[in-house]
């Protein structure tokens, strides 16, 4: 593309749609991408019909994306591969986006270092509108069954998930950490709201920071799970969830980015 939005290559439309009309058609690159093979190979390797084969080979080294070695073998040309590099990252991002529908918006990608792709295999967990209480339900599962649980969140934990916090903690079951941001602790401290009673809570071990600025999600993280929700009060009604290492990993890294700006708070703040 060009500065004027408008000015889109059709050409390059044509190979991405060419590509995009046929599995076969991605397999058989992909495949020659990572290593030659004749025909019969693939075949083999692929499952797809040998006719199939031929007339998509033709097609790939018209378009200059394979060649045929002096020993009859294929392989994808140079362009071939960037093609591959540069497609496979692409659909694994649509994928994610036709997934996760306006979910997506809940993501802080302007802060991760991972794109949207590595959510392909994230799911919406939300209560459906005839059970309001299922999401925490499913929230208060998780903490119980967790032994590490890590919060970035500005939301005030619904009554069963303090209860699930504290008696994992006092209990010696579960190891928190929590970076409450926008105001909540003032607010928890002020309301006295309980459970978890937050003086007890820290004084049983858990840990909490203080943040006084804007997070670009709340996030909740327990032993190989994250949940996802969104920076604003209208997403606290669902999550997207993921257990891929990947995300998991960035995630843990965004905790700790915000927790290291954040101020430790004792249980004296809470008294």
């Amino acid at each position: 593309m060009g500065e004027d939005s408008g000015d889109i290559d059709s050409n390059a439309l044509d190979d991405v749609a060419y590509l995009g009309r046929s599995d076969n058609r991605l397999e058989l690159l992909s495949v020659l991408s990572l290593e030659q093979a004749t025909r019969s190979e693939l075949e083999e390797e692929t499952g797809i019909a040998s006719t199939t084969i031929g007339r998509i080979l033709n097609e790939l080294q018209t378009r200059g994306w394979i060649e045929r070695t002096v020993d009859g073998t294929y392989t994808a040309s140079p362009s071939g591969q960037v093609v591959i590099r540069e497609i496979e990252p692409t659909i694994d991002a649509m994928a994610a986006v036709r997934s996760l529908g306006e979910a997506v918006a809940w993501l802080p990608l302007d802060e991760l270092s991972i794109s949207v792709r590595h959510f392909q295999d994230s799911i919406v967990v939300r209560s459906p509108p005839n059970s309001p209480l299922e999401f925490v339900d499913y929230l208060v599962e998780q903490i119980r069954n967790a032994t590490t649980f890590r919060t970035l969140t500005f939301l005030d934990p619904p009554t069963p998930a303090g209860e699930a916090m504290q008696s994992g903690v006092v209990d010696g079951d579960l190891s928190a950490e929590h970076v409450l941001a926008g105001g909540l602790p003032e607010y928890l401290r002020d309301r006295q709201k309980s459970p978890p009673q937050w003086q007890d809570y820290l004084e049983a071990g858990a840990n909490v920071y203080r943040y006084d600025d804007h997070i670009p999600c709340n996030l909740f993280e327990f032993d190989k799970k994250v949940l996802i929700m969104s920076d604003r009060p209208e997403g606290g009604g669902g999550a997207i969830e993921s257990t891929e290492e990947t995300v998991r990993a960035e995630c843990r890294t965004l905790f700790e980015k915000y927790r290291a700006s954040a101020e430790p708070l004792d249980a004296d703040f809470f008294a």
